[in-house]
Parts: structure tokens; C-alpha cells; sequence
């Protein structure tokens, strides 16, 4: 099965996770990308006007609280500082 383009993001911030996180960073992935279809879906209901049903508004305002809860649990994983490596390379594509 081909990656999509969510996937491939969310992998490349998997490999800046300290290695005694990683495995709650996987978690938390298949997590994030297990919602996004049914958000996605749900705030399409919505733009369109297809639905005037609460339920349908209270699940799509659900979905999103719990999206941007993981979000924030997978940016809370990475360290606080960047590696030295990381800035060794900005400062010198800085100075050319």
C-alpha cells in the first residue's frame, strides 16, 4: 500500500522522537491518522449543508478536540532543543 503524504510527515517526526518514546509516538500516529478520514468527512457534511442534525455537529466539534489532542501529545514528544546537529546545519547554510 502507497504512503500518503500524512503518513510520510508524521514518519519523519516519528524519527525526531527520543527511541524511549517512540513507541507512544506510534500509538499516536496510527491514532492521528485513523481520525482524519472521519474529520475530514464530517466537516464536509457540514460545509455543505447536507446535515442540520446536533449530533452530526457534536461528533465533527468531538472528532476535532480529540484530533488536537493528539497533535499536541505528538509535539509534546519531541525534545525541547533542537540537536546541535540540526543548528550546525542551519548556521552554515545561513553563512553560505
Amino acid at each position: 500500500m502507497r504512503k500518503t503524504k500524512d503518513q510520510l510527515r508524521l514518519e519523519h517526526l516519528l524519527t525526531l522522537i527520543p527511541e524511549d518514546k517512540q513507541t507512544a509516538g506510534e500509538f499516536i500516529i496510527d491514532e492521528i491518522l485513523f481520525l482524519k478520514k472521519p474529520l475530514r468527512d464530517s466537516k464536509k457534511k457540514l460545509e455543505t449543508g447536507s446535515t442540520t442534525d446536533s449530533t452530526d455537529v457534536r461528533n465533527y466539534d468531538t472528532l476535532c478536540k480529540r484530533y488536537s489532542a493528539l497533535i499536541k501529545q505528538l509535539t509534546d514528544l519531541l525534545p525541547k532543543k533542537p540537536p546541535q546537529d540540526d543548528i550546525d546545519d542551519l548556521t552554515a547554510f545561513i553563512k553560505g
